[in-house]
């Protein structure tokens, strides 16, 4: 059914993260349920090459700087012909661009700011510039009560105008039982093995490194554990240092380091346990990869992963930093399959109670409506 929501995305961002995924999944669920959906995108970027078979109207731009203003007025065209009534931002430096589409002569759009990454403690943004965005902004969207916190100590911004929504998965996140199976053939893993897997690009702030440390605690244990690595390396320093503590680990036979893996819900069948080590999570979208195909998870207890995962319902959780408290996590799943079974039912049960992709396109639309009826 036609909506009269007619929305314009704007994520000029050229990385390739959830916060560069998430958004077409969200846009691409808001234009089934009938909204207009126009997505502004960086041209030659990762994103536009995704968002290409998608049913999705794009607008990929050169995004040159800030306020390019030949990139400005293409957008203001677009805006104009397609009476965009909503422009949702996705990236910082998006918001000023938006500002400026916004407030057309005679338009009367609402603007929203979704924040996915955690700004570094202490960045308090109390200039001008910046109060004058938290003014002009109709709703910051925080993707978990985390994030809300974070957006409050480092934006001027009315506490009511920032709102939790979480992030949601579709249902093309859940791989066939038997899929498991082929991709432990491909990564080499013996018969009878359990699979730990670390789903993250190569960064220091995910703790690729934590993982090794306990790991080298586990298979001492369980000599026959394996540990898949699996995301892109983005941090060439750090992705070095991770290879060179395998080695220095002496733990070449039981890691796997996989670069980019585009199939997670196959990978995510293969797991026994999934692990997020991160120091600070916005939210942890591959908690919710894991919980759609039931398998339990360990997380540190940081960022937003505790409110994803709860402690001793769908996985466990281990204080930051610490592998020796991982490690021991790790080996209470490791020696229990009835344990890990009964964490991965409820995390599934969980994943379709709270963590829908339906369930955030809803609670979006019906942010966009208020702010609507709001403005008048």
């Amino acid at each position: 059914m036609a909506s009269d929501l007619r929305v314009l995305f704007l994520n000029t961002s050229t990385g390739w993260g959830g916060m560069e995924m998430h958004p077409l999944d969200l846009a691409q669920e808001l234009a089934r349920r009938g909204n207009l959906l126009l997505f502004g995108l960086r041209s030659g970027s990762r994103m536009a090459q995704s968002a290409r078979g998608r049913g999705l109207a794009r607008l990929a731009l050169g995004f040159r700087w800030y306020l390019d203003s030949a990139t400005l007025c293409e957008l203001r065209r677009a805006v104009r012909s397609f009476r965009i009534n909503v422009i949702h931002v996705h990236a910082s430096r998006d918001a000023w661009r938006a500002i400026l589409l916004a407030n057309l002569p005679g338009n009367r759009t609402a603007l929203v700011f979704s924040r996915h990454l955690a700004s570094p403690a202490g960045s308090r943004k109390d200039d001008p510039l910046h109060r004058f965005l938290a003014r002009r902004v109709d709703a910051m969207v925080a993707v978990s009560g985390y994030m809300r916190g974070t957006i409050l100590d480092t934006y001027p911004v009315d506490p009511a105008k920032v709102r939790v929504i979480p992030y949601g998965l579709g249902a093309g996140c859940r791989g066939a039982p038997e899929s498991g199976a082929e991709v432990r053939r491909g990564l080499g893993v013996p018969e009878g093995s359990l699979l730990v897997g670390l789903l993250a690009q190569i960064t220091p702030d995910k703790r690729q490194d934590l993982l090794l440390e306990a790991a080298a605690r586990v298979v001492k244990e369980e000599p026959r554990c394996v540990f898949v690595l699996a995301g892109a390396p983005v941090h060439p320093v750090y992705e070095r240092e991770v290879r060179d503590r395998v080695a220095s680990l002496g733990l070449a036979a039981n890691v796997r380091l996989t670069g980019f893996w585009k199939d997670v819900p196959s990978l995510m069948q293969a797991l026994d346990i999934l692990v997020l080590p991160s120091r600070a999570e916005a939210f942890g979208l591959v908690l919710l990869e894991a919980m759609a195909n039931a398998k339990p998870v360990v997380g540190s207890n940081s960022g937003a992963i505790p409110e994803v995962v709860r402690q001793g319902e769908n996985g466990l959780l281990f204080a930051p930093g610490d592998a020796g408290a991982l490690a021991g996590a790790l080996l209470g799943l490791l020696g229990d399959p009835e344990k890990r079974r009964r964490m991965g039912l409820q995390g599934e049960r969980l994943f379709h109670e709270r963590y829908s992709l339906e369930r955030e396109a809803a609670g979006t639309e019906a942010l966009y409506r208020e702010l609507l009826e709001r403005r008048g």
